[in-house]
């Protein structure tokens, strides 16, 4: 069996859904059909990453052959997850408007100049979705979503592994040193507070809702839902300690940039659900 075929959306029976225990949680639909649209559009951005390490064949191989191919089934099996449990929803629809207006993002100018610190950029952003599938899967009791976010969350952080052996390998001729690191990791924290979640839930907003014109108040009525989610159930220990793994830190200062990291992960997630 292939590394990208661990497990298959075939054999997830979503049939036994329990949608009685999830379908009056606006909160949970946003949060899954958003990710859904966010992980089927990694075979637009991940063609501009295999561009960026063509040079090197075993990483563009594994980009496009394990990566994309693992981030697209995530994405279909929450979309058929969300299908299960919001049949009414027209996810077609709704997530052609999110990747037209997202795709437009995806460019080679938002990639790190150094192979390195892209691949830096990369263990961020994993650390973002491993964390978050943990924190969505500790928070759900519904038995077959459960499953689904423990497999999800478990390639994320094979992903996230992998990223950070291409950073090691890379840096061995690239010689990115402390605060290089420092800034990209700071900087792609600071992004998950912009556009992809927003237009996510706005595209998901404009098929859902019965007023769409309340998108704004109720961008900012779901942002604020999020922090019970994000008070009792995110993993910072996992974020900080997956966000200073690549670090090249001395014991000396380890604590102090732990701080650091760990107040610049504060300020991305809670920004997402208390910020008004």
């Amino acid at each position: 069996m292939g590394e990208n075929a661990k497990w298959r959306i075939e054999d997830i029976n979503f049939g036994a859904v329990d949608r009685s225990m999830v379908k009056a949680d606006e909160r949970l639909f946003y949060l899954l059909a958003s990710s859904s649209f966010v992980e089927i559009l990694s075979e637009v951005y991940s063609a501009n990453l295999a561009e960026h390490y063509e040079g090197n064949l075993d990483a563009a191989r594994w980009l496009k052959e394990v990566w994309q191919r693992e981030e697209v089934r995530h994405g279909e099996a929450l979309r058929a997850y969300v299908l299960a449990v919001w049949p009414e929803f027209d996810w077609e629809k709704s997530y052609s408007g999110f990747a037209e207006e997202y795709s437009r993002l995806c460019s080679m100018e938002n990639l790190e100049s150094s192979r390195a610190l892209e691949m830096i950029a990369r263990c961020v952003v994993e650390t973002g979705t491993s964390t978050l599938y943990r924190c969505l899967h500790d928070s759900v009791e519904e038995p077959v979503l459960k499953k689904l976010l423990a497999n999800i969350k478990t390639d994320e952080v094979r992903h996230y592994s992998r990223f950070k052996r291409l950073f090691i390998e890379h840096n061995s001729t690239d010689h990115q040193g402390f605060f290089p690191i420092l800034r990209v990791i700071r900087e792609r924290l600071l992004e998950i507070r912009g556009e992809d979640g927003y237009i996510a839930f706005k595209h998901a907003h404009l098929c859902r809702s019965e007023n769409p014109e309340n998108l704004e108040a109720d961008w900012k009525k779901f942002r604020k839902s999020l922090n019970s989610l994000v008070l009792e159930h995110y993993p910072f220990r996992m974020a900080v300690e997956m966000l200073l793994s690549p670090v090249p830190v001395s014991p000396r200062i380890k604590k102090p940039v732990e701080g650091l990291l760990t107040g610049s992960a504060k300020f991305a997630v809670f920004g997402l659900s208390f910020l008004s």
